[in-house]
C-alpha cells in the first residue's frame, strides 16, 4: 500500500492527521487510540465537517478545555525548549518507532527555526509549534502512518498561500521564515489565497515522510481517499486529500541464458520469489545454432525493477536484461475464510472466482493421511 498527499490547499498537522484518520473504517476507534497515548492536558475530538458540500474528517485539539482560535494562534502558552518537547513525547504511551519519528520531525523544525533566528538548535524555543496541540498533531501523524505502514509515501507540490501570517514575533510573510527553511528542496508555490496554508508542522511532516514530490502521479489502483478539514473558512474547500493505493504497475525483466544448469537456474528463481517478486519462471528455448537455453523471466513491481535487475545479474550468468512494461487486466482479490480454510476470492469484469489455498488442503491431507483430492472433497462438503 502507498500513500499520496494532495496539497492543493497546503498542509497543516491537524489536516494531515484528519486525512489519515479518514482512511480507517472505524474512525472514532482510531481517535480513541490517539487519546489513549496520554497527551498531557489534551483531548483530540473527531467530527465530520462539511467543506464546500463535501464531508471531511476534522480533528480538534482541545488544550485545557480551550479550543483553537480561528487563526490557529493561541496566546496563553509559554515557549518550550526542544528538550521539554522531547520529554513530553517520551512520556507518551506510543511505541519507540512513533516516538522516534515524532522527535525527528521536531528536529527538522528546530533546525529551521535556528537558521531563521541565527541561533543554535539547543537554544530554540518553540512558541505556537511547542504548544501541546502541535505535539499532538505531529505524534498523531507518526502514530497513524506507522499503523498504516505504507511502503512508499509521495506528495504533490505544496500550496503555501500568500500574504502574511501572525505569530509570536509579529506579522511575517508567507511562507514564514521557518516554514521556508523547512521547504528547501520541496516544490511549493504561492497562490492567490491571502493566508498561510502551509504551517511549519505540516511542512516538517511532509518533508520527513515523503519519498518524493510528484505533480501528476500515476494512481493505478486507488483503494481509499481520506479527506482532512482545516480550521480556516476559505473561498476554496480547505481540505487535504490522501490517496491510499496499490502499486499495480508490473515490470517484466527477462534474459536468455545458455550457460547455467537447471539446478542453478531454479535456485535463481527461488531467490527472486523469496525477495518478493510476484512471479518468476523459466521457459525452455532454442537459440541460434540450435543451442538449448532458458528464457529467465521475472515479474516485479515498477518501483523495484532496479532491485531485481541487480539480483538477476548476481544470481545468473546473463550480461544483459530486457525490460518491458506490459498492460494488464486484473481482478480485485481478497482472502476470506470459508469451510474452515482460507479462500482467495477474485472479482471484476463480470467474473467471480474462488480458490482454496492449497497449503490448507495439503495440511488436512497430511493430518488425515488422505490424498489432496479427498481433502478437497471433505472441505467442499462442510
Amino acid at each position: 500500500m502507498r500513500l499520496y498527499f494532495e496539497c492543493n490547499m497546503g498542509a497543516a498537522g491537524d489536516m494531515l492527521a484528519g486525512a489519515l484518520v479518514d482512511l480507517f473504517d472505524d474512525k472514532r476507534k482510531v481517535v480513541e487510540e490517539l487519546n489513549s497515548l496520554g497527551f498531557p492536558d489534551t483531548e483530540i475530538v473527531y467530527s465530520e465537517k462539511s467543506v464546500s458540500g463535501v464531508s471531511a474528517s476534522y480533528l480538534e485539539m482541545i488544550i485545557g478545555g480551550e479550543k483553537e482560535a480561528q487563526n490557529g494562534y493561541r496566546h496563553a502558552h509559554s515557549p518550550r525548549g526542544l528538550s521539554e518537547v522531547f520529554g513530553i513525547i517520551e512520556s507518551l504511551g506510543a511505541d519507540e518507532k512513533v516516538k522516534s519519528d515524532a522527535k525527528n520531525i521536531y528536529k527538522i523544525v528546530a533546525e529551521a527555526e535556528a537558521k531563521a533566528h541565527n541561533t543554535e538548535v539547543g537554544e530554540v524555543h518553540f512558541h505556537e509549534l511547542g504548544m501541546l496541540d502541535a505535539i499532538a498533531d505531529i505524534t498523531s501523524c507518526a502514530y497513524l502512518i506507522n499503523k498504516l505502514a505504507p511502503e512508499k509515501i509521495t506528495a504533490s507540490p505544496v500550496n503555501v498561500g500568500n500574504g502574511s501570517v501572525k505569530c509570536a514575533h509579529g506579522y511575517l510573510p508567507v511562507p514564514a521564515p521557518a516554514t521556508a527553511n523547512i521547504l528547501i528542496g520541496v516544490p511549493y508555490y504561492k497562490s492567490e489565497i491571502e493566508t498561510e496554508l502551509c504551517t511549519p508542522t505540516g511542512a516538517a511532516i511532509l518533508k520527513y515522510y515523503a519519498d518524493e514530490f510528484i505533480k501528476t502521479p500515476q494512481l493505478d489502483s486507488v483503494r481509499k481517499i481520506g479527506m482532512g478539514a482545516g480550521t480556516k473558512e476559505l473561498p476554496q474547500a480547505n481540505v487535504i486529500r490522501v490517496f491510499s493505493y496499490e502499486d499495480s504497475g508490473i515490470t517484466e525483466l527477462s534474459c536468455n541464458i545458455d550457460d547455467m544448469t537447471g539446478e542453478e537456474a531454479a535456485f535463481a528463481c527461488e531467490i527472486m520469489i523469496k525477495e518478493g517478486a510476484p512471479d518468476c519462471f523459466i521457459t525452455p528455448i532454442i537459440m541460434k545454432k540450435g543451442r538449448p537455453a532458458y528464457l529467465f523471466t521475472v515479474l516485479c513491481k515498477d518501483g523495484e525493477a532496479e532491485k531485481f535487475a541487480r539480483l538477476i545479474f548476481k544470481h545468473t550468468t546473463t550480461i544483459g536484461i530486457r525490460k518491458y512494461t506490459p498492460c494488464r487486466y486484473t481482478l480485485e482479490r481478497e482472502f476470506i475464510e470459508k469451510n474452515g480454510v482460507t479462500v482467495k476470492r477474485s472479482e471484476g469484469y463480470g467474473a467471480t472466482k474462488e480458490k482454496y489455498e492449497f497449503e490448507d488442503i495439503k495440511k488436512l491431507a497430511l493430518e488425515k493421511d488422505i490424498s489432496v483430492f479427498e481433502a478437497r472433497k471433505i472441505i467442499d462438503n462442510k
